[in-house]
């Protein structure tokens, strides 16, 4: 008899398939969706300890003796505290025992509800891990139940064994239960280097066989010339893209700067994409469309893993493996099971290279795209470039850079306050050439940074000063919101020249395209002090200026769509229809 709560289902599926066969069960009230579920399903083998604290005991002995993880199960309120004493000689036997603890509403914590202590800190410092799992009543909740689960029930003997909570709210009626069949659930797998080569081999055979893999490199990953060596090796055998964007820091055949097609074109572009396997490299993006284009197939998507952190991260909510281990290792033994005869046809590449070819750059007025592109042109090869976040980063993502630049960005948190201070510590670990862009509000934020002793002759600050923050007239406006400049925007008149020169920086500013011209080629070469560049520009025209750029493009794409779709059912005939059917999609 299956239980009618989801989070239930849930983790009784997955125990199943994680393999988890022993239980120790305590009665209860709250805990009877789970007793039951369990007690009647020929799967799992049963015990029955009414004491908890002789429960966990118990289970310990089990998972001793079997050598392997042992469930135990109890009802909400003192029956979970009753378990620490037992669950903490299994943390310090590295025994790895599951607490599986009931609980009642969350809602109601500290609100008088009876039996409703706080029970998701109880074992705080003698658990691997500690889940709470949420009340299920959407699909959001459903994924983050799964992934919840498949953490804690990975986190009993990987890296190391050990005890772990997974703690269940019970909302509603006890009593309800449903006679079908458990649905199926995603079980996330870790694969090892030293797993057999009967695993291997499958994960292979996928890649093989897959027309669309798209591997997502993100950033902090270092790309030595022994895995470039190796990526391009993969490329050759596998129909696969290398997704990247600056912050990606890779250069490799395969690669496709997946940024302009995600951020601008979008839609139908995007759905003749979608991969089968999207394998995960590194860490965050600076890309805003292409996780939830991907969370959107998820059904369509397995998702794979590369890292030798713990960390299970389900960006894209299809993960089903996590490879532990180091990129240059994965490549190696991968390749290793893939067939002498196995080639890349190029087609998954041409679709992105299309989809890329159709987006056009025009010569822009005066304004920070503009500036980006006289920027990309004078770095120096080997330079380090710091993108402050949002829309320095957004600018520089159209225009390439030269070989052997490093770029970075604080996308792992994404905060304003830091900019200025990490790429000070960048610029004095280096004797290259260093580059920070930053908009106005998260220099004035961070602006003491500039200003210390360390700050040597290679620093070039780039300031994007258009009297407040642009990005929030990018994705809104005053139209929407016509106070926008008071609080949200920031509005101001503030300039850097006093503080930049009594600095001792070499300064310049700027407020139009020939005064640019006439300076910046000055920061591409070395000098005796650090160079300050002030940009003045206006946050409305600048979100203007960007918007027209995104839109002019997505009407072109779309009449490039038109002109096929007409030319496919006209059969080239007939001009005025189609000119018509273009007149529609443009609006």
């Amino acid at each position: 008899m299956n239980s009618s709560f989801r989070n239930v289902q849930i983790l009784v599926d997955l125990l199943k398939q994680y393999k988890i066969k022993d239980v120790v069960l305590s009665p209860g009230g709250s805990d009877i969706p789970l007793i039951h579920s369990i007690e009647t399903d020929e799967y799992f083998t049963c015990f029955s300890v009414v004491d908890e604290r002789s429960a966990a005991y118990f289970a310990m002995g089990v998972a001793l003796q079997k050598n392997v993880p042992v469930a135990c199960v109890c009802t909400s309120g003192t029956a979970v505290c009753n378990y620490l004493p037992g669950i903490t000689e299994a943390f310090y036997q590295s025994v790895p025992v599951l607490a599986i603890t009931a609980d009642k509403n969350p809602y109601y914590q500290g609100q008088l509800e009876i039996q409703k202590i706080e029970q998701t800190h109880i074992f705080d410092g003698v658990v691997k891990k500690s889940v709470d799992l949420p009340v299920v009543q959407n699909s959001e909740d459903e994924w983050l139940c799964n992934r919840l689960v498949n953490e804690a029930l990975l986190a009993l003997t990987h890296h190391g064994r050990g005890p772990v909570q997974i703690n269940v709210p019970i909302v509603g009626r006890t009593d309800l239960y449903d006679d079908k069949t458990l649905p199926p659930e995603r079980k996330i797998n870790v694969v090892e280097w030293l797993d057999d080569d009967e695993i291997w081999n499958k994960y292979a055979q996928k890649l093989v066989s897959a027309k669309r893999v798209l591997f997502v490199m993100g950033q902090g990953v270092t790309f030595t010339p022994g895995i470039v060596s190796l990526l391009e090796e993969l490329h050759k055998k596998c129909n696969c893209v290398y997704s990247v964007e600056h912050l990606s820091n890779l250069d490799c055949e395969g690669c496709i700067h997946t940024y302009p097609v995600s951020e601008i074109n979008g839609g139908s572009s995007l759905e003749k994409l979608v991969p089968e396997i999207v394998v995960s490299i590194g860490d965050n993006l600076s890309a805003y469309n292409l996780r939830p284009y991907l969370r959107r197939h998820c059904k369509q998507i397995c998702n794979w893993q590369i890292s030798e952190s713990t960390e299970i991260r389900d960006a894209y909510k299809c993960l089903t493996a996590v490879f532990d281990m180091k990129l240059e290792d994965f490549l190696r033994k991968i390749l290793s099971f893939f067939p002498a005869n196995s080639t890349n046809n190029a087609t998954y590449r041409a679709a992105w290279e299309e989809e890329l070819s159709k987006i056009t750059i025009p010569e822009f007025e005066f304004s920070n795209l503009h500036v980006a592109k006289k920027i990309s042109e004078i770095i120096p090869e080997n330079s380090i470039l710091h993108l402050a976040i949002l829309n320095s980063i957004r600018i520089m993502q159209y225009y390439k850079l030269a070989k052997g630049i490093r770029t970075y960005s604080n996308v792992g948190a994404l905060g304003i306050d830091g900019c200025v201070s990490t790429f000070a510590g960048q610029a004095a670990s280096t004797d290259e050439l260093a580059f920070l862009i930053v908009g106005d509000l998260s220099f004035f934020y961070d602006m003491n940074a500039a200003g210390l002793r360390s700050i040597g002759p290679n620093v070039r600050i780039i300031l994007l000063n258009n009297g407040g923050g642009s990005e929030f007239h990018f994705i809104m406006g005053k139209d929407k919101i016509p106070s926008l400049n008071d609080y949200i925007s920031a509005e101001h008149v503030n300039v850097a020249a006093g503080w930049a020169t009594s600095l001792g920086y070499e300064y310049y500013c700027v407020s139009n395209a020939e005064e640019l011209d006439a300076v910046i080629g000055k920061f591409g070469e070395k000098s005796d002090a650090p160079m300050f560049l002030e940009v003045l520009t206006d946050m409305e025209q600048d979100a203007k200026i960007t918007q027209k750029f995104y839109a002019d493009n997505a009407v072109k794409i779309k009449s490039t769509l038109a002109k096929k779709i007409a030319r496919s059912v006209l059969g080239g005939k007939n001009v005025q229809k189609v000119k018509n059917i273009l007149k529609v999609i443009k609006g």
